[in-house]
């Protein structure tokens, strides 16, 4: 498959960050605005940080990140208009451990400057499961791996919703049915960045965090 290119243009302070204000980047095959964007931030240190807060043009109209870009098209990355910073460091806490979810605790945690919503998921012991009687569960887990795993979770969480910070406490040892196992919770500007970082968060645990449940 041949290549093609296409001009990227770059504004303000991510102009800045790059050292240039435009360049070409070879397409080989169908590619999105933001697997282009990945390409420019493997190529330019300290791009990804604005990833929350550019917006991306294709053609002189504003697109979505998952737009996909033909050959010759003219794609730009915009920082906010009124100048702004990158999204500062998201505050990420995680726990593993036999504690009980203290939910009010980590609610009263959240710094509440710039959170315009919270995004809450809490994962009960259910009972019965699939027609039979469960009266706890029993969770394991590799606690030195666990909870940098969760960290880099939430992390990512953050920085791909543009999500402000994220908490996450999973129990161990034995969970009565009716009780939480997990909690996960998300302040951010808006609520569609808290939503998405949250089911983010929960969906990559349940892949990725090496805990395990047993009804014994």
């Amino acid at each position: 498959m041949g290549t093609s290119k296409v001009r990227v243009r770059l504004f303000a302070s991510l102009r800045e960050v790059a050292g240039t204000p435009e360049m070409e980047l070879e397409l080989m095959g169908p590619a999105s605005v933001e697997s282009c964007w990945g390409r420019l931030c493997d190529r330019f240190e300290g791009l990804a940080s604005w990833r929350a807060s550019v917006r991306p043009a294709l053609n002189l109209e504003y697109v979505d990140w998952e737009a996909v870009i033909a050959p010759g098209d003219e794609l730009a990355f915009l920082p906010p208009v009124s100048g702004g910073a990158p999204t500062p460091e998201p505050a990420v806490a995680v726990r593993v451990g036999p504690e009980p979810i203290d939910l009010e605790g980590m609610n009263s945690a959240v710094q509440r400057r710039g959170i315009g919503a919270i995004a809450t998921f809490v994962g009960l012991v259910r009972d019965p499961d699939e027609g039979r009687p469960v009266s706890q569960l029993v969770y394991e887990a590799y606690p030195e791996m666990a909870e940098p795993v969760l960290a880099a979770i939430s992390e990512e969480a953050c920085r791909r919703f543009g999500a402000t910070e994220a908490r996450v406490q999973h129990r161990t040892g034995p969970v009565a049915s009716g009780v939480a196992s997990v909690a996960v919770l998300v302040g951010a500007a808006h609520r569609r960045q808290a939503l998405d970082a949250c089911s983010y968060i929960i969906d990559e645990l349940k892949s990725r965090a090496p805990i395990w449940k047993s009804s014994e």
